[in-house]
């Protein structure tokens, strides 16, 4: 406990915290949400009713997020049928993809709708916790999302969120669970999304050692930005990771301003790069998975989907981080 730091202050919540709150209109209405805030000035809201992904995120006022022009949407509208992905996702600092699709909408085999179900399923026993860990003040919130079929998969995510009362980053660490007897294919993608202000024309991206595959025809770019273009089609990368541990950068020195997305390779191997340079829909995600963006039928007969054997888990730790200043971002790129 920082007891100096505690004399200048009535209560800790004036300069850190975590506020839980319900939406009253729109299309998230009755949605619960928790909302950190810490002395950095980092600011974040965690969605536990839909798989405890991040919509907003901040740094001392200044938006990180694309958010899509539909807002968050409850779980409640949810409609999996084709062609409805686009009418309804709403984007946000991140959105957990899987488990049983990543791909495009598939109908073989069952019905796997784009990027799956799991951002969709409110968590049980969800839960924030703040206190004293020696001198850091801790903020935390911990939850579990099943996803589940009668005769089929039962697979599960424990996610704990957790930043610190001067950290310019949150912590993500996922355990990922097979419940049933039988070994089941598993697909996985953190879609992480960076819109302006810190995605703007003279904005960089940077990548870890890796090899980068072009995954669709106009790809061009994977580094350099443009500033919005009516009409422009999406390009999309993957990034082949080589070390045990892997970063995707955004940053923009004439803003002195970057963010990172660190993350362990093991069961994460690749980074999928979404270059969307379309105005309205102006969006760089950089997003940590272990599939090659295909549908999971396409995956299966391929070989290319991950298999989490009967009754065991696998945990994946990701960081999502801020660089104020231009020290810190040259010295970040320096390092990786």
């Amino acid at each position: 406990m920082n007891i100096e730091l505690l004399k200048y202050l009535g209560n800790i919540d004036q300069i850190a915290g975590i506020r839980e709150s319900q939406l009253l209109r729109g299309r998230g209405e009755q949605m619960h949400i928790a909302e950190f805030y810490n002395a950095a000035g980092l600011r974040f809201t965690v969605m536990p009713d839909r798989c405890m992904d991040l919509y907003d995120f901040s740094y001392k006022g200044i938006n990180f997020s694309f958010q899509s022009k539909n807002g968050i949407l409850s779980p409640q509208g949810y409609c999996p049928t084709d062609g409805e992905f686009g009418e309804q996702w709403p984007a946000g600092m991140m959105v957990t993809c899987g488990l049983d699709n990543v791909g495009g909408h598939s109908h073989e085999g069952g019905e796997f709708p784009t990027h799956g179900r799991i951002s969709h399923m409110p968590c049980k026993r969800f839960g924030t916790k703040t206190g004293w860990e020696g001198n850091n003040y801790v903020l935390c919130a911990n939850g579990e999302v099943h996803q589940g079929k009668l005769f089929g998969r039962h697979l599960s995510i424990e996610r704990t969120i957790e930043t610190g009362l001067n950290d310019k980053c949150l912590k993500i660490h996922d355990i990922v669970t097979n419940h049933e007897a039988e070994d089941e294919p598993y697909l996985l993608l953190y879609h992480i999304n960076f819109g302006y202000p810190i995605l703007q024309s003279d904005s960089v991206a940077a990548f870890s050692e890796n090899e980068t595959i072009k995954f669709t025809p106009n790809a061009d770019d994977p580094i350099n930005m443009s500033a919005p273009i009516d009409g422009k089609q999406e390009e999309l990368f993957f990034h082949v990771n080589k070390g045990e541990k892997a970063f995707g950068v955004i940053y923009n020195e004439r803003l002195e301003l970057g963010a990172y997305v660190a993350y362990d390779t093991k069961n994460l191997p690749r980074l999928l790069e979404w270059k969307s340079m379309k105005s309205h829909d102006y969006v760089l995600g950089l997003e940590p998975c272990n599939t090659w963006g295909i549908s999971r039928p396409q995956a299966i007969a391929e070989d290319k989907a991950a298999i989490l054997p009967a009754y065991s888990s696998i945990e994946n730790h990701l960081e999502l981080g801020v660089l104020d200043g231009l020290t810190e971002i040259r010295q970040f790129l320096k390092n990786i």
